[in-house]
Parts: C-alpha cells; structure tokens; sequence
C-alpha cells in the first residue's frame, strides 16, 4: 500500500512545533536560560488548543456570571446593584481577550529539554520557570490527554518524583512523542537507580 504525504504526520514523526516568538521576546528568554540548551518547543496544534480551553472557559464562566443580570432585568432580585450585575460578564470576557492575547507568549515560552543526567522543562515569562528534574530522581511517568488534545493529535507528560514540588508537566507535545518521551525518560531512571 502506497504512503500518502499526511501518513508521516498521521504517525506523528513529522510535527511542527510552535515557531519563534519576537526578536525581543525570544531575546528575554534567552536571558532566563542559564543553561543555554536546546529547547523543545510544544507541537504548533497547542495553541489552537489553549485558544478553544480559553473560549469554552469564556462561555461558561460568562453564562454563570450572567445570572444575577438576568434575574436583575426580570425583577426577580432588587439585588446586586446593576452595574455589578454588568459588571460581572464584562469583567469576565475581558480577562479572556487577554489570555488570548498571552496565549502565544506562554505556548512558546513552554519547552523541555533532555539532558545527559537531567532534563529541563521551562514555562512563563512573566514569571518564568525552569525546573531540572534529575533522571534517577524519577518515580515514574505519565502519559495523558484531554478530549481536545486527543482531538489535535496531542498528549501530556507528566513526571512524578519523591518530592510533590518537583512534578513537572510536558503539555502540548504529539502522542508519538510523548509515547518516545516517557519510554526514554523511563529507561534512564531505570539506568540511574541500578547504578546507585
């Protein structure tokens, strides 16, 4: 049976991964980087991702917040006043204007990289995180998506170690990779252990 051009990405070994921000943006993170690696970045499908989260979060929390206006115009309640009433939904559709405004900063300021005894994984700007999360200090590893992602081709990592506040989370990489991820990342914390 002849392969096909979308067969290579239908088996996730050809993905595009978000591409770079601004001069000035990847300039900042740059400057974050104390290790100066090679970043992985999330699958460019994860942007399309956090922007439908963004939407259908919007919808509902606006549809709650509407409440109490509804029931203000139909005289059910002399409570709350009517510019909070107004208020409310308005509020709560501009911060979604602006997390979708953020939301390209932050998928590609979201990567991982491997090491030779550890691996990074960066998220933020604003408030920027690297964590390094040492081979052999891995407990295990977790492989999950959501009904979006599996819906874009996409998957979750997630590490687990002895300490909670090292857990770090891979978002928004390809279920090839992520199944190539957590085999990978298995087998050096298996590697490390014997070796202790």
């Amino acid at each position: 049976m002849p392969e096909t051009e979308n067969a290579p990405a239908a088996r996730g070994e050809a993905r595009k991964h978000l591409g770079e921000g601004s001069p000035a943006f990847e300039r900042r993170l740059a400057a974050l980087d104390a290790w100066d690696s090679r970043w992985v970045r999330p699958d460019a499908k994860y942007l399309t991702v956090i922007v439908i989260n963004e939407i259908v979060s919007c919808v509902i929390w606006t549809a709650v917040l509407c409440v109490p206006l509804v029931l203000r115009l139909l005289e059910v309640w002399s409570w709350p006043w009517m510019w909070l009433a107004v208020a409310l939904p308005v509020l709560s559709v501009a911060w979604t204007v602006l997390e979708l405004v953020l939301a390209p900063r932050r998928a590609r300021a979201r990567g991982y990289s491997e090491r030779e005894e550890d691996l990074l994984v960066r998220q933020g700007v604003m408030w920027h995180r690297i964590t390094v999360v040492p081979y052999g200090r891995m407990q295990y590893v977790e492989v999950s998506s959501g009904p979006w992602d599996r819906l874009f081709g996409l998957a979750k990592v997630e590490l687990h170690t002895a300490s909670a506040a090292t857990d770090v989370k891979i978002e928004g990489i390809s279920q090839h990779d992520a199944a190539r991820l957590r085999e990978e990342l298995a087998q050096r914390g298996e590697e490390r252990l014997a070796a202790l």
